[in-house]
Protein backbone atom coordinates (compact mmCIF):
# COMPACT_ATOMS: atom_id res chain seq x y z
CA UNK A 1 0.00 0.00 0.00
CA UNK A 2 1.72 3.15 -1.22
CA UNK A 3 -0.22 5.60 0.95
CA UNK A 4 0.43 3.75 4.23
CA UNK A 5 3.48 4.02 6.46
CA UNK A 6 4.27 1.59 9.27
CA UNK A 7 5.93 3.06 12.36
CA UNK A 8 7.63 0.54 14.63
CA UNK A 9 8.39 1.63 18.18
CA UNK A 10 11.71 0.07 19.17
CA UNK A 11 13.50 2.65 21.32
CA UNK A 12 12.95 1.22 24.80
CA UNK A 13 15.35 -0.72 26.98
CA UNK A 14 12.88 -3.26 28.38
CA UNK A 15 13.97 -3.28 32.02
CA UNK A 16 11.69 -6.21 32.93
CA UNK A 17 13.80 -8.47 30.71
CA UNK A 18 16.56 -8.08 33.33
CA UNK A 19 19.17 -8.03 30.58
CA UNK A 20 21.78 -5.58 29.31
CA UNK A 21 20.54 -6.19 25.77
CA UNK A 22 17.82 -3.97 24.30
CA UNK A 23 14.51 -5.82 24.44
CA UNK A 24 13.90 -5.90 20.67
CA UNK A 25 17.29 -7.58 20.12
CA UNK A 26 16.37 -10.68 22.11
CA UNK A 27 16.02 -13.70 19.86
CA UNK A 28 13.28 -16.15 19.00
CA UNK A 29 14.31 -19.20 17.01
CA UNK A 30 17.64 -17.61 16.18
CA UNK A 31 16.34 -14.23 14.98
CA UNK A 32 15.89 -11.05 17.01
CA UNK A 33 12.29 -10.05 17.59
CA UNK A 34 12.52 -6.69 15.80
CA UNK A 35 13.34 -8.50 12.54
CA UNK A 36 10.07 -10.42 12.68
CA UNK A 37 8.11 -7.20 13.13
CA UNK A 38 10.01 -5.39 10.35
CA UNK A 39 9.58 -8.22 7.84
CA UNK A 40 5.86 -8.41 8.58
CA UNK A 41 5.55 -4.63 8.18
CA UNK A 42 7.39 -4.70 4.86
CA UNK A 43 4.94 -7.31 3.62
CA UNK A 44 2.18 -4.71 4.12
CA UNK A 45 3.80 -1.35 3.29
CA UNK A 46 6.79 -0.16 1.28
CA UNK A 47 7.54 2.63 3.75
CA UNK A 48 8.57 1.55 7.25
CA UNK A 49 10.05 3.83 9.92
CA UNK A 50 11.73 2.28 12.96
CA UNK A 51 12.01 4.47 16.05
CA UNK A 52 15.26 3.63 17.82
CA UNK A 53 16.87 4.88 21.01
CA UNK A 54 18.39 2.42 23.47
CA UNK A 55 21.33 0.65 21.76
CA UNK A 56 20.31 2.40 18.56
CA UNK A 57 23.33 1.36 16.52
CA UNK A 58 22.93 -2.31 17.47
CA UNK A 59 19.30 -2.19 16.30
CA UNK A 60 20.35 -0.54 13.02
CA UNK A 61 22.96 -3.24 12.50
CA UNK A 62 20.45 -6.02 13.17
CA UNK A 63 18.28 -4.58 10.38
CA UNK A 64 21.06 -3.63 7.96
CA UNK A 65 19.89 -6.05 5.27
CA UNK A 66 16.68 -4.02 4.83
CA UNK A 67 18.03 -0.89 3.10
CA UNK A 68 14.59 0.61 2.50
CA UNK A 69 14.01 1.17 6.22
CA UNK A 70 14.07 4.65 7.68
CA UNK A 71 15.25 5.22 11.25
CA UNK A 72 14.03 7.94 13.62
CA UNK A 73 16.28 8.47 16.63
CA UNK A 74 14.42 9.13 19.88
CA UNK A 75 17.30 10.52 21.94
CA UNK A 76 15.23 10.62 25.13
CA UNK A 77 12.57 7.97 25.72
CA UNK A 78 9.73 10.28 26.75
CA UNK A 79 6.86 7.93 25.91
CA UNK A 80 5.03 6.45 22.96
CA UNK A 81 3.48 9.75 21.88
CA UNK A 82 6.91 11.36 21.73
CA UNK A 83 8.25 8.35 19.79
CA UNK A 84 5.57 8.73 17.12
CA UNK A 85 6.23 12.48 16.91
CA UNK A 86 9.88 11.64 16.24
CA UNK A 87 8.86 9.33 13.39
CA UNK A 88 6.35 11.75 11.85
CA UNK A 89 9.18 14.14 10.99
CA UNK A 90 10.28 11.63 8.32
CA UNK A 91 6.86 10.97 6.82
CA UNK A 92 5.71 12.60 3.58
CA UNK A 93 2.51 14.63 3.34
CA UNK A 94 1.20 12.14 0.76
CA UNK A 95 0.86 9.40 3.40
CA UNK A 96 -2.78 8.78 4.22
CA UNK A 97 -2.59 6.44 7.20
CA UNK A 98 0.04 5.34 9.70
CA UNK A 99 0.06 1.88 11.24
CA UNK A 100 1.83 1.92 14.60
CA UNK A 101 3.36 -1.33 15.86
CA UNK A 102 5.47 -2.23 18.85
CA UNK A 103 8.89 -3.71 18.17
CA UNK A 104 8.31 -6.41 20.79
CA UNK A 105 5.38 -8.13 19.02
CA UNK A 106 7.20 -10.67 16.81
CA UNK A 107 4.13 -12.88 16.33
CA UNK A 108 1.93 -10.23 14.70
CA UNK A 109 0.78 -11.33 11.25
CA UNK A 110 0.51 -9.33 8.03
CA UNK A 111 -3.13 -10.45 7.74
CA UNK A 112 -3.91 -8.83 11.09
CA UNK A 113 -2.35 -5.53 10.02
CA UNK A 114 -4.14 -5.61 6.66
CA UNK A 115 -7.47 -6.28 8.39
CA UNK A 116 -6.82 -3.33 10.72
CA UNK A 117 -6.21 -1.00 7.76
CA UNK A 118 -9.26 -2.32 5.90
CA UNK A 119 -11.58 -1.81 8.89
CA UNK A 120 -10.11 1.63 9.57
CA UNK A 121 -10.84 2.82 6.06
CA UNK A 122 -14.24 1.14 5.81
CA UNK A 123 -15.43 2.88 8.97
CA UNK A 124 -14.01 6.26 7.89
CA UNK A 125 -12.58 7.09 11.31
CA UNK A 126 -9.49 8.96 12.42
CA UNK A 127 -8.20 6.15 14.59
CA UNK A 128 -8.63 2.38 14.89
CA UNK A 129 -7.32 0.34 17.80
CA UNK A 130 -6.38 -3.31 17.93
CA UNK A 131 -7.65 -4.63 21.26
CA UNK A 132 -7.78 -7.99 22.96
CA UNK A 133 -9.43 -9.50 26.05
CA UNK A 134 -7.43 -10.86 28.95
CA UNK A 135 -8.56 -12.83 31.98
CA UNK A 136 -5.73 -11.15 33.91
CA UNK A 137 -5.30 -7.67 32.41
CA UNK A 138 -2.85 -6.33 35.01
CA UNK A 139 -0.25 -4.05 33.47
CA UNK A 140 -2.17 -3.16 30.31
CA UNK A 141 -4.07 -0.02 29.35
CA UNK A 142 -7.83 -0.50 29.70
CA UNK A 143 -10.37 0.50 27.04
CA UNK A 144 -12.92 2.87 28.58
CA UNK A 145 -16.25 3.11 26.72
CA UNK A 146 -19.35 5.25 27.13
CA UNK A 147 -22.95 4.05 27.51
CA UNK A 148 -23.18 3.60 23.73
CA UNK A 149 -20.02 1.44 23.77
CA UNK A 150 -17.99 4.10 21.99
CA UNK A 151 -14.34 4.28 22.99
CA UNK A 152 -13.77 7.31 25.21
CA UNK A 153 -10.15 6.84 26.25
CA UNK A 154 -7.46 4.41 27.30
CA UNK A 155 -6.31 4.40 30.90
CA UNK A 156 -2.88 3.00 31.76
CA UNK A 157 -2.55 0.59 34.67
CA UNK A 158 -0.73 3.12 36.83
CA UNK A 159 -3.49 5.71 36.33
CA UNK A 160 -6.53 3.37 36.48
CA UNK A 161 -9.09 3.48 39.27
CA UNK A 162 -10.14 0.34 41.10
CA UNK A 163 -13.22 -0.09 38.88
CA UNK A 164 -11.25 0.58 35.68
CA UNK A 165 -8.73 -2.08 36.65
CA UNK A 166 -11.54 -4.66 36.48
CA UNK A 167 -11.99 -4.05 32.72
CA UNK A 168 -10.75 -7.01 30.66
CA UNK A 169 -10.53 -5.37 27.21
CA UNK A 170 -7.04 -3.95 26.81
CA UNK A 171 -5.04 -1.88 24.39
CA UNK A 172 -2.41 -3.82 22.42
CA UNK A 173 -0.37 -0.83 21.27
CA UNK A 174 -1.22 -1.49 17.61
CA UNK A 175 -3.10 1.27 15.79
CA UNK A 176 -4.08 2.58 12.39
CA UNK A 177 -4.36 6.37 12.41
CA UNK A 178 -4.89 9.05 9.79
CA UNK A 179 -1.57 10.83 9.35
CA UNK A 180 -3.32 14.22 9.33
CA UNK A 181 -4.91 13.43 12.70
CA UNK A 182 -1.51 12.60 14.20
CA UNK A 183 0.03 15.80 12.88
CA UNK A 184 -2.81 17.80 14.36
CA UNK A 185 -2.99 16.27 17.83
CA UNK A 186 0.43 14.87 18.75
CA UNK A 187 1.86 18.34 19.53
CA UNK A 188 -0.93 18.84 22.10
CA UNK A 189 -0.01 15.80 24.22
CA UNK A 190 1.07 16.44 27.81
CA UNK A 191 3.02 14.36 30.32
CA UNK A 192 0.52 14.93 33.14
CA UNK A 193 0.32 11.31 34.31
CA UNK A 194 1.87 8.94 36.84
CA UNK A 195 4.78 8.06 34.53
CA UNK A 196 5.53 11.60 33.38
CA UNK A 197 5.44 10.46 29.74
CA UNK A 198 3.71 11.57 26.54
CA UNK A 199 1.22 8.75 25.96
CA UNK A 200 0.13 8.01 22.41
CA UNK A 201 -3.03 6.60 23.97
CA UNK A 202 -4.15 10.13 24.84
CA UNK A 203 -5.06 10.75 21.18
CA UNK A 204 -7.96 8.30 21.69
CA UNK A 205 -9.66 10.82 23.96
CA UNK A 206 -8.97 13.53 21.36
CA UNK A 207 -10.82 11.49 18.72
CA UNK A 208 -13.78 11.01 21.06
CA UNK A 209 -13.91 14.74 21.82
CA UNK A 210 -13.93 15.46 18.07
CA UNK A 211 -17.08 13.35 17.71
CA UNK A 212 -15.37 10.60 15.73
CA UNK A 213 -14.52 7.97 18.35
CA UNK A 214 -11.88 5.37 17.68
CA UNK A 215 -13.02 2.16 16.04
CA UNK A 216 -11.95 -1.17 17.51
CA UNK A 217 -10.71 -4.39 15.94
CA UNK A 218 -10.54 -7.18 18.51
CA UNK A 219 -7.76 -9.73 18.04
CA UNK A 220 -8.66 -13.11 19.48
CA UNK A 221 -5.10 -14.41 19.78
CA UNK A 222 -3.64 -12.19 22.51
CA UNK A 223 -0.16 -13.67 22.14
CA UNK A 224 -0.01 -12.30 18.58
CA UNK A 225 -0.44 -8.67 19.57
CA UNK A 226 0.75 -8.24 23.14
CA UNK A 227 4.35 -7.26 23.67
CA UNK A 228 7.06 -9.45 25.16
CA UNK A 229 8.20 -7.94 28.45
CA UNK A 230 9.88 -10.79 30.34
CA UNK A 231 12.06 -13.80 29.63
CA UNK A 232 9.10 -16.06 30.45
CA UNK A 233 6.98 -14.30 27.81
CA UNK A 234 9.86 -14.63 25.36
CA UNK A 235 9.97 -18.39 25.96
CA UNK A 236 6.20 -18.66 25.46
CA UNK A 237 6.41 -16.72 22.20
CA UNK A 238 9.22 -18.93 20.93
CA UNK A 239 7.24 -22.06 21.78
CA UNK A 240 4.23 -20.64 19.92
CA UNK A 241 6.41 -19.77 16.93
CA UNK A 242 7.92 -23.24 16.81
CA UNK A 243 4.45 -24.75 17.06
CA UNK A 244 3.33 -22.69 14.06
CA UNK A 245 6.35 -23.84 12.06
CA UNK A 246 5.82 -27.49 13.03
CA UNK A 247 2.20 -27.29 11.87
CA UNK A 248 2.91 -25.33 8.71
CA UNK A 249 1.34 -22.09 10.04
Amino acid sequence: MGDVVVIILAAGKGTRMKSDKAKVLHELAGMCMIRYVVETALAVAAEVVVVIGHQAEAVRKALSDHPSLQFALQKEQLGTGHAVMTAMALIADTVRDAVILCGDTPLIRAQTIEALIKQHRARQVDLTLATTRLDEPFGYGRIISDARRRVMRIVEQSDASESEQKIHTVNTGTYCVKAAFLRRFLPDLTDNNAQGEFYLTDVVEKAYQQGIPAAVVEVSNSLEVLGINTMDELARAEASLRDLVDHGG
